[in-house]
């Protein structure tokens, strides 16, 4: 046996403690609850775990943590050099929605298969734990063969609003040859993943505000105007019958899709009709893109994530509403900037609300989207990689449908950036009873140790 996985093998059982542990201390940005105090907890972890230094980068929020490892201890190496991102904070919890505590992490057996539960297992603690893990083992073993870089968000889950801070503070100490991450699940199809880019995003929330309080729809409706309707007339300007955006200028920075990345589509495009029916929708919605992935990774939405109006509780309550609100969600593709579509949004609004009412726009939260080219020379080394550490050869996407803020390492640092998620499909992420299947948990160490490899192996070709 490989004595990187001989070492993996015989101390497994300590890193799923370790890893317990770091998922028993709560860290959760929405509220703060924990966080300074996971953020210790994780500097400490890369100490021990065969990082050389490691400490905490205060920001205008929560802070990262960010570490060190040099080949041979030697800070002055010449040996390429691979930042590791990765989040500490979790999504807040109901614990009365758990099973057991979020807080207190249990490895349970069902149908055969070994699952730890806890808040955070596998968004992110789990996943990005995999690198400490690999670290330790490349030392004891083999020698680590390049540089590792690793930095900790203490914010992702609530839009890495700060991130960008702790970057700027210590650019200096992040010059690396790649970046990579491991968040989320793998395939649907169960293979592992590498993904080369995301879509960007854009939160916005339009309020409009009509009479000074809700009125009696019988001596005023029909005459006053209703903020409900008014928010629904504006909403219904922005998207055609077809399905686009009617947005003046929303596709104008739009990439045409590839030959290369309409191969990787064709490869794992699923059947229309088997997702459909399991969806227990009658269709896809129309719009951009001939298929599911085109529309899902290759073209920008506007998605409407909730209306909120009037009464919507238990019985009736015949009133005209003074006011409505909506939460917007925009996914952006290479090369949209989230600053010019919020402009264009805030024009379209301003040529469309209705005079009769006061329309507010507040912007959220953005990150922009990214995308490293497939034929970048890491792809076989880190394809290859991934093989051999998970046992099965991956599935090669040009972008994921979902944001994070990797544009920092890409656009801002120039690096290529790639992902490859260790998560297993039902892995309830962001819901009650997460849990990361504990052999996905140990491939992800294998793959770990094999991806650092990768990038020495491919620095040398």
């Amino acid at each position: 046996m490989d004595a990187r996985d001989q070492y993996i093998d015989d101390q497994f059982q300590t890193f799923l403690s370790e890893l317990q542990a770091l998922v028993d201390q709560p860290s959760v940005s929405a509220t703060g609850e924990g966080i300074e105090e996971c953020a210790r907890q994780e500097a400490a972890l890369c100490l021990e775990y065969g990082f050389d230094t490691a400490e905490i980068v205060e920001t205008a929020g929560h802070p990262s943590v960010l570490a060190h490892a040099y080949v041979d201890n030697d800070p002055e190496n010449d040996a390429p050099t691979v930042l590791v991102y990765g989040h500490y904070d979790v999504q807040p919890v109901d614990p009365d929605e758990w099973e057991t505590p979020p807080f207190e992490s249990q490895v349970r057996e069902e149908n055969g298969e070994q699952l730890l539960y806890g808040r955070g297992t596998v968004d992110n603690k789990g996943q990005h734990f995999t690198y400490l893990c690999a670290v330790k083992a490349l030392r004891e073993t083999t020698g680590l063969p390049v540089n590792v870089t690793l930095l900790l968000d203490g914010e992702e889950e609530s839009g890495s609003p700060n991130l960008l801070d702790a970057v700027e503070a210590r650019e200096h100490e992040l010059d690396a040859d790649v970046s990579i991450n491991s968040d989320g699940p793998v395939d649907e199809s169960g293979r592992p993943t590498v993904v080369f880019g995301n879509r960007g995003i854009l939160v916005v929330e339009l309020d409009v505000e009509g009479a000074n309080g809700d009125l009696h729809s019988g001596h005023y409706g029909g005459a006053v105007p209703n903020a409900a309707w008014e928010l629904n007339n504006l909403l219904g300007t922005m998207r055609a019958q077809s399905g686009k955006i009617t947005i003046d200028g929303f596709y104008d920075d739009v990439r045409p899709l590839s030959d290369a990345d309409r191969e990787l589509l064709d490869e794992f495009e699923p059947d229309p009709e088997k997702l459909q029916e399991k969806l227990d929708i009658g269709g896809f919605d129309q719009g951009p893109g001939g298929t599911f992935l085109e529309k899902t990774l290759s073209y920008p939405t506007l998605n409407i994530n909730g209306f909120a109006s009037g009464h919507g509780e238990e019985g009736f309550k015949t009133i005209v509403p003074a006011a409505a609100s909506t939460t917007i969600d925009m996914r952006l593709v290479v090369d949209q900037d989230p600053d010019d579509i919020y402009d264009l949004f805030v024009d379209h609004v301003e040529q469309h609300a209705s005079e009769k009412v006061e329309t507010t726009v507040t912007r959220h939260a953005s990150m922009e989207p990214t995308r490293t080219p497939v034929d970048t020379p890491y792809r076989e080394p880190v394809v290859d990689a991934v093989t051999d550490g998970w046992g099965e050869e991956p599935v090669v996407k040009p972008s994921s449908g979902g944001s994070a803020p990797y544009s920092l390492f890409s656009n801002y640092l120039g690096l290529p950036h790639i992902s490859v998620p260790y998560g297993q499909g039902d892995n309830n992420q962001h819901s009650p009873d997460e849990r990361y299947a504990v052999d996905h948990f140990e491939k992800g160490i294998r793959t770990s140790v094999r991806l650092l490899s990768a990038v020495a192996d491919a620095q040398q070709e």
